[in-house]
């Protein structure tokens, strides 16, 4: 009954807001309403919610997928005809003016057959119906998030161990991945391995770059499980570290545990990217955190509560999301520690079950 739970949560929505109807792409928010999601292309599939109903409008040739996992209606139409006749059918907003939500993670092309077809009078983005519903996560979606996190534990383990001189960012990347995999991972999202120099880049690709005696090397990693997501950053050193390393590695390390004990239910998302960010400053590496403190976490790896400055969004029992301030210095070295973690009743629980100590391999 959760979906249809889901359902309902978002068509109460819709009537407060005056939506007359919400489009849901093949996107996480699909997996959210419907415990599936279809494979995203070019072919329009769709879940439509309505004030009084929903109905999903598939290419004929997924349907026999999506009814094996869902009782909803489904109109499908063809290649040979496109989608505009099955839109039609179940068109209930044209010539009313009527007020249009779209999923902000559909494709463009999706969103123009829609102004085709129904001609709505405004047109929103569905993000205000529906991340109100995703911000707190159930129990059962708590348990996802620690089985993944769990599994990213593991992977991080393994990228560490493969950490050594000579061999390549890619490599280690590959060991995290295959780790993910060897231990039920759904689909790996991500795999950050920067080394040296190329640590000063929060998002850097992994590339072919060898690992050297003196490097320190950010890895950042992040897997899907059930659907909901892992992400997890640790630093590792080759070699003897440089008294510069360890200062900005306990600077950020500080950063993220005085951060991680101040969330508690009613203090402000902002409040928890003021402590972090603070700190860094009083440590004189204010100007090198370069990013939020963090961001919320479930079917997405990225989604609210977004974890910075100037978003005054109070902590509920149920929020998950990311604590990763970091320092970087350009051309020199990159550090981040980043856990997840859930509010709760009393305050915080972390997901992210690694040492925190710097990893220091000879």
């Amino acid at each position: 009954m959760q979906f249809a739970d889901r359902i309902k949560q978002l068509q109460d929505n819709m009537f407060e807001n005056g939506v007359d109807l919400t489009a849901i792409g093949p996107t996480s928010n699909m997996f959210y309403f419907l415990g599936y999601s279809a494979f995203a292309d070019e072919r329009l599939c769709t879940l439509l919610v309505y004030r009084d109903g929903a109905v999903i409008v598939a290419p004929a040739m997924s349907i026999e997928e999506i009814a094996d996992r869902t009782s909803i209606d489904i109109v499908s139409w063809k290649d040979s005809d496109g989608p505009g006749e099955a839109l039609q059918k179940v068109n209930k907003i044209q010539g009313k003016n009527g007020l249009l939500a779209v999923d902000s993670a559909m494709r463009v092309d999706s969103l123009l057959h829609f102004m085709d077809q129904f001609k709505p009078g405004q047109v929103i983005s569905a993000d205000e119906l529906v991340f109100p519903l995703r911000l707190i996560k159930s129990e059962d979606e708590i348990g996802l998030l620690a089985r993944a996190a769990a599994q990213a534990d593991k992977a991080m383990q393994a990228a560490i161990d493969h950490c050594k001189p000579g061999v390549t960012e890619k490599e280690v990347a590959w060991a995290a991945e295959t780790a993910f995999m060897q231990y039920g991972a759904d689909e790996v999202c991500f795999t950050i391995v920067a080394s040296g120099p190329n640590g000063a880049v929060p998002h850097h690709h992994s590339q072919a770059r060898k690992l050297q005696k003196g490097d320190t090397i950010v890895i950042d990693i992040g897997a899907s499980t059930g659907g909901y997501k892992s992400d997890i950053t640790r630093v590792v050193h080759l070699g003897e570290p440089e008294p510069e390393v360890t200062r900005v590695y306990d600077a950020v390390n500080e950063a993220n545990q005085k951060a991680m004990k101040f969330v508690k239910p009613g203090v402000k998302a902002e409040e928890i990217d003021n402590m972090a960010r603070s700190f860094l400053e009083d440590a004189g590496y204010g100007e090198a955190f370069l990013h939020r403190t963090g961001h919320g976490i479930g079917l997405d790896i990225h989604e609210p509560p977004w974890i910075m400055e100037g978003n005054d969004t109070v902590l509920q029992p149920g929020m998950a999301f990311s604590i990763e301030p970091g320092v970087y210095l350009p051309g020199k070295l990159g550090v981040r520690v980043e856990d997840i973690v859930v509010v709760t009743d009393k305050g915080v629980q972390n997901l992210s079950g690694f040492s925190h100590d710097l990893v220091i391999k000879e």
